[in-house]
């Protein structure tokens, strides 16, 4: 996640700003998720988010005998 926030902030204002920014990667993640995205790049004034599916591979693990 890459935040760009212009001028001097307080850090109460940059917390909100921070978890507005969680709360809108969290929606990206779960249309994504809801709708088989596998790749997706937002940005606004705001926010710039890449979303990609893991592709996480099990191992299986076979024995003979």
């Amino acid at each position: 996640m890459k935040v760009t926030i212009n001028g001097k902030v307080n850090p109460e204002a940059l917390k909100v700003s921070l978890n507005e920014q969680k709360q809108k990667c969290k929606a990206i993640d779960e249309f994504c998720k809801e709708n088989k995205v596998s790749q997706l790049f937002y940005k606004d004034s705001e926010l710039e988010y890449e979303y990609e599916k893991s592709n996480a591979k099990l191992k299986v693990e076979t024995r003979n005998g």
